[in-house]
């Protein structure tokens, strides 16, 4: 820099480039110009303020976010949990939950019930020790005393413990007619069999249809209930018919085929052990009812033993001269057709059997063995002979002749 040349007055680096530029004669003045190539225009010259602008604006924004920092950390902390919430209850849990496991309920199915009922806090850490667990998948359905707020392993080692079922649990035969079924439920539940009885005689009030029979026989479905500790006789009876009635909806009974259906298996229960012969004896009910083969188109009359056991009260299936000589509608020997409602309260499996029989033309059946429940069918009078003959010598040899 020259003496006498401020900083203001020092050539910039256009300046210098444009000085080294070829220039062309100016023609006015005849002095040798060199012009560049192309328009060239002069940078003005920045004073120090200029120039320290944008370093200003950069301490002005880091300084802005530093103290919107720090009052933006101030209401996130106060506001807001940092750390991840925990996802279970610490437990141990107090007070009283009671809890249904229903029939077909999932791990999360489960899970999702603890958590609506309070027992648990979210339902992904139950799900894990469910799946974890190798006896999970034996919980039964059934109605389970818990805690609130419990922690998820808490939780499902009490539902493992049968020792947390609530009520009274009890376990209903298929094939016991209902005076039976009064006798189970009042040995486990201290109910009387009198409260059931009167419970029972307005057996339209539970759903059932208004039959012929005038009664809820047939209509109680067996298997396994949890009775709350305060349950009435009516409340229990719900709990059967309802359940009898969601079944047959699954199985796609129609109303007005219930009744049929329903009398149909409860034969079957009654006269046939092993599981394979439910169908064969509705078929062979419905062979007689139509007269098939050698019936001759006549309707034949079903002359069961178990329908006069019932309405005799015998507790067995063989009946005397004389039972089956007194007049009942359920008497099969006097009358034709079925029975006038079901003599037993059937299971799934001759349900299953009633809506959808194997096919066959058999017209009779006699348990050949009654120890193992051995049943022969039999399409003519004369091979059905036989198989009474084959009856007869089984019984003979247990008896010793």
């Amino acid at each position: 820099m020259s003496e006498g040349q401020g900083e203001d007055d020092a050539v910039s680096f256009d300046e210098l480039a444009e000085s080294q530029n070829p220039r062309d004669e100016d023609a006015s003045t005849g002095h040798g110009r060199r012009r560049a190539a192309g328009p060239v225009r002069r940078r003005r010259r920045r004073g120090p303020l200029r120039r320290a602008l944008p370093v200003l604006l950069v301490l002005l924004v880091l300084g802005g976010l530093g103290v919107g920092g720090v009052y933006g950390y101030q209401w996130l902390t106060s506001n807001v949990s940092l750390e991840q919430e925990d996802p279970d209850f610490p437990g141990p849990g107090s007070g009283e939950a009671l809890v249904q496991v229903a029939e077909g309920d999932t791990g999360t199915d489960i899970a999702r019930t603890l958590v609506d009922a309070g027992v648990i806090k979210t339902s992904g850490p139950f799900i894990t020790q469910f799946s974890n667990s190798p006896d999970a998948s034996g919980i039964e359905p059934g109605l389970y005393r818990l805690k609130k707020g419990m922690t998820s392993s808490d939780a499902l080692t009490m539902i493992l413990d049968p020792a947390n079922v609530a009520g009274h649990r009890v376990i209903v035969p298929e094939g016991l007619r209902a005076e039976k079924i009064w006798a189970v439920l009042s040995e486990a539940t201290d109910i009387p069999v009198e409260d059931f009885e009167a419970a029972a005689k307005d057996y339209t009030s539970f759903g059932v249809p208004e039959n012929d029979a005038k009664s809820l026989e047939g209509y109680l479905w067996p298997g396994r209930y949890d009775v709350p500790e305060d349950a009435t006789a009516g409340e229990v009876i719900s709990m059967m018919t309802d359940r009898m009635q969601t079944e047959l909806e699954k199985l796609g009974v129609a109303p007005e085929d219930e009744h049929r259906v329903l009398t149909l298996a409860s034969i079957a229960e009654k006269e046939a052990r092993d599981p394979d012969d439910y169908g064969r004896v509705v078929r062979t009910l419905e062979n007689r009812l139509e007269g098939v083969g050698e019936a001759k188109g006549k309707p034949m009359k079903l002359q069961l033993d178990s329908t006069v056991a019932y309405f005799t009260g015998s507790d067995t299936i063989s009946t005397t001269p004389a039972q089956r000589k007194q007049d009942s509608p359920y008497n099969t020997y006097l009358h034709e057709g079925l029975p006038v409602g079901p003599i037993s309260n059937p299971g799934k499996a001759t349900i299953q059997a009633a809506i959808d029989p194997p096919e066959g033309d058999w017209l009779y059946w006699v348990t050949v063995n009654t120890d193992t429940g051995e049943t022969k069918f039999a399409a003519t009078y004369s091979e059905h002979e036989k198989n009474v003959q084959e009856w007869r010598d089984w019984y003979d040899a247990k008896q010793g002749g």
